[in-house]
């Protein structure tokens, strides 16, 4: 979680940069965004494939609902998604607002997502 607010004040200072450079030029600036999802899990991490061809990945159930806050974050409209698990593991550091419940594909049953407290949240979007 440390990391991603450190990946987002530093796209801050890019955007900050990008756009000083395009009003010297009279150009009309675009500020750059990412989605970030972060959860925590059990997972197989490692190469994986055969002699010819080595992959380097994550697997698990872990690893596919990160991808899936991650895609969530634009819907939420937030830039960084915290899964349940995570946010039990960084609570006592990190203050986090609730957003809500989502259920994502390819799992049955709804998860609570967070965003930390740093980051800008929709009132639409933070849990009531």
């Amino acid at each position: 979680v440390e990391a991603s607010l450190e990946m987002l004040a530093a796209l801050d200072r890019l955007n900050a940069q990008l756009q000083a450079e395009a009003e010297t030029r009279g150009k009309t600036p675009i500020a750059l965004r990412i989605g970030i999802g972060v959860n925590t899990g059990q997972c197989v991490v490692g190469n994986i494939g055969s002699e010819q061809r080595f992959d380097y990945s994550a697997l698990g159930d872990a690893v596919n609902l990160a991808s899936r806050l991650e895609g969530a974050s634009k819907d939420l409209g937030v830039p960084l998604v915290i899964g349940r698990a995570t946010a039990e593991l960084v609570s006592d550091r990190i203050p986090l607002t609730p957003l809500r419940e989502i259920t994502v594909k390819g799992r049955g049953e709804s998860t609570m997502v967070y965003a930390p407290a740093a980051v800008s949240v929709p009132v639409s979007t933070a849990a009531s």
